[in-house]
């Protein structure tokens, strides 16, 4: 308990240091805060849920002395929650009749970090909702004070296409940054506790990743709000549409590692797809989204029933 309750402390206390780089200006702070989770999701896999929880706590405690509430309640969103849901959902397991130990699926793992920024995106919008243009109103709002702060250059002429451009689609950037920065922790710590050998759980096969039925329901009707409603209804509809296709190039990248895996030349087909995705991110990534979507066809008809793909 102890020893538990003294890691939890030491990586809460990391956590908030690597949270307030990007704040206090420090020369590679923005790469440093995406690093926040790190310590958290690993005392939590390593510890149980009781170290994620200490953590995460002491985290926002610091954060909250150095930089006031609203600095710990934005780092209780973007780094001890995730941390909480990720431990929690991991760290659950079953065991099969004459078979081994069945760990939580990464698939359900990700469904679960999913919902979350769904839930927090929906809840924004309803608490800035009295804006009197709207969610899109108050978002182009906040995109143009914080041009203001950030583009002085910018020649004024040229403000209003890049904040309209911005407040379109900058709900979904922030909120699918996240899930790919909190999933890109989670494996993270996940492959640094088995190298260090105080990992709890197996690493996933993450080439086997398959994903709830429920996420293609959502994204289907959120696409649908967006091209059939207009105001906040339409326009949150397609930033969640977005957002949840993220899953899915996920899963076409785990296809493009399973198909790829022993072949002679596995590195340069990953190299070339990676490669791709930074170059002309939008259409490479359109194009994995639509093998994830095919894969996760394919993958339904052959396995049995998802149980809603939240069970467990």
């Amino acid at each position: 308990m102890i020893r538990q309750l003294g890691l939890g402390l030491a990586a809460g206390l990391l956590s908030a240091l690597l949270f307030l780089s990007l704040v206090k200006g420090i020369a590679l702070g923005f790469v440093l805060s995406y690093v926040a989770p790190l310590p958290l999701m690993m005392a939590g896999l390593a510890l149980g849920m009781g170290a994620s929880v200490t953590a995460g706590g002491v985290g926002a405690i610091v954060v909250a002395l150095g930089f006031g509430g609203m600095s710990a309640v934005s780092f209780l969103v973007a780094a001890a929650l995730p941390a909480m849901v990720v431990t929690h959902k991991a760290l659950l397991w079953r065991q099969a009749e004459d078979g081994p130990t069945e760990w939580y699926p990464p698939g359900l793992i990700l469904a679960w970090l999913t919902a979350t920024i769904l839930v927090l995106m929906i809840i924004g919008a309803v608490l800035v909702a009295g804006h009197p243009e709207g969610v899109k109103g108050w978002v182009a709002e906040t995109i143009s004070q914080a041009l203001d702060l950030l583009a002085t250059e910018l020649p004024p002429p040229e403000r209003p296409k890049v904040v309209g451009w911005w407040s379109s689609f900058f709900p979904a950037m922030v909120s699918a940054s996240w899930l790919v920065m909190i999933v890109a922790n989670a494996t993270g710590a996940q492959a640094l506790l088995v190298r260090l050998g105080r990992n709890r759980r197996q690493s996933p096969a993450y080439r086997q990743l398959w994903l709830p039925d429920w996420l293609a329901v959502v994204l289907v009707v959120a696409a649908l709000a967006s091209q059939v409603f207009g105001g906040d209804v339409g326009f949150v509809g397609g930033n969640v549409a977005l957002v949840v296709v993220i899953p899915f190039i996920l899963l076409g990248l785990a296809a493009i590692h399973g198909w790829a895996a022993g072949k002679p030349q596995a590195r340069l087909i990953l190299a070339t797809t990676y490669g791709l995705l930074a170059l002309v991110f939008v259409w490479a990534a359109l194009a994995v989204a639509v093998l994830g979507m095919v894969r996760f066809w394919t993958m339904r008809f052959r396995r049995g029933d998802s149980g809603g793909g939240m069970e467990g």
